[in-house]
């Protein structure tokens, strides 16, 4: 639970600072806009750059809480941090190695943030694998190298790693009313068209409480919902799918039985909503 003070503790931020500083503050697993008495005030609504900076990273954190959340669990149960260098997922990579320009959230969001005075573009290493745009869900093949990507003031790079599955619910303006809304997952698959990934739901307001453990695996057209453990009754459905790589769906069969699911093809991608899935029983989601 480790953040610095986003836009500086003592002296001035400049308005071109605070929108990078906020673009990847948003990511840290404590994630607060500070300073000292003395400091100038710092804002995020204090530049309209700055806010709209603001705006966008805090969609995708807030959008992230039930991935945080899990990832939070996994480091009470594990001791695997939530911010996380590129090398402690990828140590045969030499070129992760001395890499503190990037992190990564738990093992499927990467972050590449820029960190240079005027800069529009950053420079972002992408071990193998499949990486998926947040935003528009295009593709980057990662071979161990480097790529350029633009970074205009009010925008922060971020990415989905082929082969998970990251649990998200639809942000709003604050923690506990995001908690309330439908949950969705991102099902980016990887090179063979596959992915795994969990849940982990509690009350997320007492210590002694119920709580649920869900497995997720996506393979051959088909997303498995697996109950590992706990008997935390979830009440929000899942409502949405992403299925980033995935093309060429017209049809949604949920445990045997044919939906009238609403599909939408977008860069490669397909979009699956109008679902209502009770996420605390097993559940076979079926695409053909």
């Amino acid at each position: 639970m480790v953040g610095a003070d986003i836009c500086g503790f003592f002296g001035n931020t400049t308005e071109e600072l605070c929108a990078r500083w906020i673009e990847v503050g948003a990511f840290y697993p404590f994630s607060r806009v500070h300073s000292a008495l003395a400091s100038a005030p710092q804002e995020l609504y204090r530049w309209e750059t700055v806010a709209e900076a603001g705006r966008r990273a805090l969609r995708v954190r807030y959008a992230l809480l039930p991935y945080f959340y899990t990832s939070y669990q996994r480091s009470v149960e594990n001791g695997w941090p939530v911010a996380r260098p590129l090398l402690f997922e990828f140590p045969r990579v030499p070129a992760a190695a001395d890499n503190d320009r990037q992190l990564l959230v738990g093992d499927s969001i990467l972050v590449s943030p820029v960190l240079a005075e005027g800069a529009t573009s950053v420079v972002a290493l992408f071990p193998a694998g499949l990486w998926y745009d947040w935003y528009d869900y295009s593709v980057i093949k990662g071979v161990n190298g480097n790529v350029t990507l633009s970074a205009p003031l009010e925008h922060v790079n971020v990415h989905v790693r082929g082969g998970k599955i990251v649990p998200t619910q639809e942000p709003a303006m604050t923690t506990a009313d995001s908690r309330k809304g439908d949950f969705e997952f991102i099902v980016a698959v990887d090179e063979h068209g596959a992915a795994t990934g969990e849940l982990y739901v509690d009350d997320g307001e007492t210590f002694d409480t119920a709580s649920r453990w869900i497995q997720l695996g996506y393979a051959d057209k088909a997303l498995r919902i697996r109950q590992r453990s706990g008997k935390f009754k979830i009440i929000q459905p899942l409502s949405k799918l992403v299925l980033l790589g995935v093309t060429g769906i017209s049809k949604v069969v949920v445990n045997g039985s044919g939906i009238n699911a609403s599909l939408k093809a977008v860069n490669g991608s397909t979009i699956v909503t109008d679902l209502d899935i009770d996420l605390s029983v097993e559940t076979l989601v079926a695409f053909s």
